[in-house]
């Protein structure tokens, strides 16, 4: 009787840690702000993230700098979103590209669907299915035209962290990586790791709607 209580009392905790994923009121107003975009005019805006694993590849750069918080940055992603996330040289798996130069060579070996979103100061370009599931992403960094190291690191940073479908800017939290002016932060502290975790809840589904995703935080 006692293994019985004991059993029904842990799948009573399991089931409040899949489903409650509670946000404080700051937290929830940054997520609301950048978690949900449109894919398309005249679409709803939904969430858009990755279901399937990522395959990373870095071009355009070899500095060990960059590569060491590109790696740690993918590292921490995958503890805070579980995926399966790894870097490769295999083209035929890759399908989350970082370019770090805008340059005729490096842009050359991007897709011809993301081309059409590079320029001069970068830019990025993400195919989703009709779910609204990420299954390639492709971003470019002109890193020449930032100042010092910080600057490239704080860029690169923050720019893969919205490659996981966190596109939108926040204008509400001036210590976040979220926020939508440059504040040089170059750690996800506890504030982004609980949206982050919050986003890539297994019952928060691509696809969802605010009005949908609105009870799963509450």
């Amino acid at each position: 009787m006692k293994k019985l209580s004991f059993l029904i009392l842990l799948f009573f905790i399991s089931a409040i840690a899949a489903f409650g994923q509670k946000l404080t009121p700051k937290e929830k107003i940054v997520f609301d702000e950048i978690a949900y975009h449109r894919f398309r005019t005249g679409e709803y805006e939904k969430i858009h993230k990755w279901v399937v694993p990522i395959r990373y590849k870095v071009i355009g750069d070899s500095s060990k700098y960059i590569l060491n918080e590109i790696d740690t940055t993918f590292s921490e992603l995958a503890r805070l979103t579980n995926l399966d996330i790894q870097k490769s040289d295999d083209d035929d798996e890759v399908n989350f590209i970082i370019a770090l130069r805008n340059d005729v060579e490096t842009i050359a070996q991007l897709s011809e669907h993301a081309k059409r979103y590079a320029n001069t100061t970068g830019g990025f370009a993400y195919k989703a299915n009709k779910k609204s599931e990420i299954y390639r992403l492709e971003r470019v960094f002109a890193i020449s035209k930032y100042r010092n190291k910080a600057d490239v690191r704080y860029a690169v940073k923050k720019g893969i962290i919205g490659g996981f479908g966190l596109f939108k800017k926040s204008e509400n939290a001036p210590k976040s990586l979220f926020y939508e002016a440059n504040n040089g932060k170059l750690k996800i502290d506890a504030f982004d790791s609980a949206i982050i975790t919050a986003f890539y809840n297994e019952n928060i589904k691509a696809g969802m709607t605010k009005e949908e995703v609105d009870p799963l935080l509450q």
